[in-house]
């Protein structure tokens, strides 16, 4: 198993560098359904790495340069956000944030022409096409992989927070699920899906790359879907575990906590192993509840709500060196989190306001505070 041609290289980058991915739903504008107007936005902007299609043609992914702080990637998504934007407001179309869509199936989405996405879809069958979901990806710089991978142990009991704050996924096919995450029960159907595993160092992570490869499990690293891995391309650890957050302010927030965690995590020498089925009922929890979740504290083992648990865990951090400037866009939504829960309340709230979905998703689309 220790071959040279099981060798990664991890192309490592400078610390803390920042990039974000987010997904994007196409919708009318005025029934809220899912549209295929993404080759609409593709036929102005051409090829570009920044504004890119996913697997269905009503999905569009925008994505950061490198940037070097929360500030400067939300800033550079707002001025992608408002470039596609402009580009749907000419075919009565527009963009939605949410996890999954309320009401819009999967069997109705058109599949992006691309290769690669049909043989997606040979391979995983149903549990591909299924795939009708939208999330937040954010890159962290490692400088090496021993680094990413001891973030991404040391991050591990975390995960579930990361998800709690995102929940913005309570409909499915115009049902309401119960959950605040449901995305996320999609997602863990992936082959390679679900949480990550402990690893001892880069060399164990290589090891467990050749044995899904020699077994036909997957063809590259890429293959790998897990919710938080290591990107090695980029030299980065990717966190994918997030729903597309409801609002601006509340993907500015998710995006620092996640990269104030991801350097923490680094740089610290030690931190108790959590066993992960600890870890698996905290991600349950934030999957049902979201930001109204009871968590147990990972290190303490003592059951403390979730955004209790999160403004003591800032304050550690900020001991920690991470930057005012980054702790300070979590700390703004506090308040904010407490008063009105995130996205799952509130699309739960405007759906009995209106109790209809697509003034209800109107309504998401006025309030999310993206258009500057």
């Amino acid at each position: 198993m220790g071959n040279p041609a099981s060798e990664i290289p991890f192309n490592n980058s400078r610390f803390g560098t920042l990039g974000v991915e987010m997904e994007w739903m196409c919708v009318d504008g005025d029934t809220g359904l899912q549209i295929p107007a993404a080759p609409q936005v593709f036929s102005v902007v051409g090829d570009t790495p920044r504004i890119k299609p996913e697997l269905f043609t009503s999905i569009v992914e925008t994505n950061t340069d490198i940037q070097f702080s929360t500030a400067d990637a939300m800033s550079q998504l707002a001025d992608l956000y408002a470039e596609v934007e402009a580009i749907l407001e000419n075919h009565n179309a527009a963009l939605l944030s949410s996890g999954t869509h309320p009401i819009s199936h999967w069997r109705e989405q058109v599949v992006s022409d691309d290769p690669r996405y049909y043989k997606l879809l040979k391979r995983l069958q149903w549990v591909a096409r299924r795939f009708n979901i939208c999330g937040i990806h954010v890159h962290v710089g490692m400088p090496d992989g021993d680094a990413c991978i001891k973030a991404m142990n040391h991050l591990l009991p975390i995960m579930p927070v990361f998800l709690a704050i995102s929940a913005n996924s309570p409909f499915w096919h115009g049902e309401a699920t119960g959950l605040a995450a449901s995305r996320i029960k999609i997602f863990e159907g992936l082959s390679q899906g679900g949480m990550p595993f402990y690893f001892s160092d880069w060399k164990d992570f290589e090891h467990c790359t050749e044995r899904l490869t020699a077994t036909g499990s997957i063809k590259s690293v890429r293959d790998i879907w897990w919710e938080m891995r290591p990107h090695p391309d980029f030299g980065t650890l990717e966190v994918r575990i997030g729903d597309m957050p409801a609002r601006f302010a509340d993907s500015a927030a998710y995006v620092a906590y996640v990269r104030a965690e991801a350097m923490a995590a680094a740089q610290d020498f030690v931190r108790p192993k959590v066993h992960p089925s600890l870890i698996r009922e905290n991600r349950w929890r934030a999957c049902r509840y979201g930001m109204r979740a009871t968590i147990i504290d990972p290190f303490t083992e003592e059951l403390v709500p979730m955004l209790d648990w999160l403004e003591r865990r800032l304050d550690q951090l900020a001991d920690q060196g991470i930057a005012a400037s980054e702790l300070d866009l979590v700390k703004s939504q506090i308040g904010h989190w407490r008063n009105n829960g995130g996205g799952a309340e509130s699309q739960r709230e405007l759906f009995n306001t209106t109790d209809d979905f697509s003034a209800m998703i109107r309504a998401m689309r006025e309030l999310d505070g993206w258009s500057r």
